[in-house]
């Protein structure tokens, strides 16, 4: 008797953890997908989808709000044709607290702050120093210096003036340009430019690169240690200036390519990486710590690394019709380069200016660490 007593009370001990689960396999309360708020991804295209639809259910007169549904209505409301007015409140605050929608421009004054949604059909144009929350316009929308974008904007195309803060994601169907000193968490669209591209190196090692297609160097090299279109280099590598491989490049360590050179596949690199001047990238450029592209370099594929990226002016990542995607917690891109896609610094993404001769020194002191150069 006290043995089967003894049993059945130890297989009641083991079997209770297993009750829930049990519970759960014959109920199954949680076979439906996750709800998951648009508003905290990177897809701002779908954020902009959803404030599209609260315009449209949106009644054309104020006094007609009751009409919409609570979850839609953009209330407070202002409706504008051109410049924005505020109230004398809203004046003595600085803080405007309505939504503004635009049947054509939407034009805001400087030193405003803005915590509602702005919506203008034609074009948003802010002022300087102004703070806002979520832009969208189906023309342009132009930044003024010194302006905060707290959470999104989606237009067809965006321009944003010198120190402008984009915290949250912005997209645009056409281009996006952001002048130096900008600091921006996620940018996509066809072309991003970082300030203007203004004129390109001409001739030499530092000329501008054609693009992932371009010309072969004239040194190929076939490695004896590469299968299958894959060479595995176990220790710290020079890739040498003007040559051309046709495959995938993989290194236990740091790797310098030298001016000129190409890779006709995809690079790896457990360490850093870095480029010289006019290296061309036909595929992916992936380091475990950090990646300097230096001038007129071109890569056609993704570029990520754990710990930053650095763009050189006249540098180009993926193409007019190759659009790909730079990303690392640090993102460094200087005047003049351009990216075909989405750049997303994970911590911090910065414009800087194109320190070419002035600061030249000081920008070689600060990389000569993280980039070895060869002896």
């Amino acid at each position: 008797m006290w043995p089967l007593a003894l049993a059945l009370l130890t297989l009641l001990v083991l079997a209770l953890p297993l009750a829930p689960a049990v519970l759960e396999w014959r109920r199954q309360r949680d076979i439906g997908p996750l709800a998951i708020d648009g508003e905290h991804t990177l897809d701002v295209g779908a954020v902009a989808a959803g404030l599209r639809a609260q315009l449209v259910a949106q009644p054309a007169q104020p006094g007609q709000a009751g009409m919409a549904a609570p979850e839609l209505s953009l209330e407070p409301l202002v409706r504008v044709n051109g410049a924005f007015v505020p109230t004398p409140a809203e004046a003595a605050s600085g803080l405007c607290a309505r939504t503004i929608v635009g049947a054509e421009a939407v034009l805001l004054p400087s030193d405003y702050a803005f915590s509602r949604d702005i919506y203008g059909r034609r074009s948003i144009r802010t002022g300087q120093r102004n703070r806002l929350q979520g832009l969208l316009s189906d023309g342009g929308i132009i930044l003024g210096a010194d302006s905060e974008l707290q959470r999104w904007a989606h237009a067809g195309h965006v321009y944003a003036g010198e120190r402008c803060r984009l915290l949250g994601p912005v997209g645009a169907l056409h281009a996006i340009r952001l002048e130096a000193g900008c600091r921006f968490a996620s940018v996509s669209a066809p072309v991003v430019r970082f300030g203007h591209a203004g004129i390109k190196p001409a001739g030499g090692a530092h000329g501008a690169a054609a693009g992932p297609c371009a010309g072969s160097p004239a040194g190929e090299i076939a490695p004896a240690a590469a299968r299958d279109g894959r060479w595995l280099v176990t220790h710290d590598f020079i890739f040498p200036p003007n040559g051309l491989y046709r495959g995938d490049l993989v290194v236990h360590g740091n790797l310098y390519i030298g001016s000129g050179a190409r890779i006709a596949g995809s690079v790896k690199a457990s360490g850093s990486i870095r480029l010289e001047a006019g290296a061309i990238i036909d595929g992916a450029l992936i380091a475990g710590t950090a990646i300097s592209v230096e001038r007129a370099c071109a890569i056609g594929g993704p570029v990520a690394a754990e710990r930053e990226v650095r763009l050189a002016p006249f540098c180009v990542i993926g193409a007019p019709r190759r659009h790909t995607t730079v990303v690392a917690p640090l993102l460094l891109a200087r005047v003049g380069a351009t990216v075909h896609g989405a750049a997303s610094a994970l911590e911090l993404g910065r414009v800087e200016p194109d320190c070419e001769s002035d600061c030249e020194s000081d920008c070689d002191a600060a990389t000569a660490e993280d980039y070895p150069c060869p002896p």
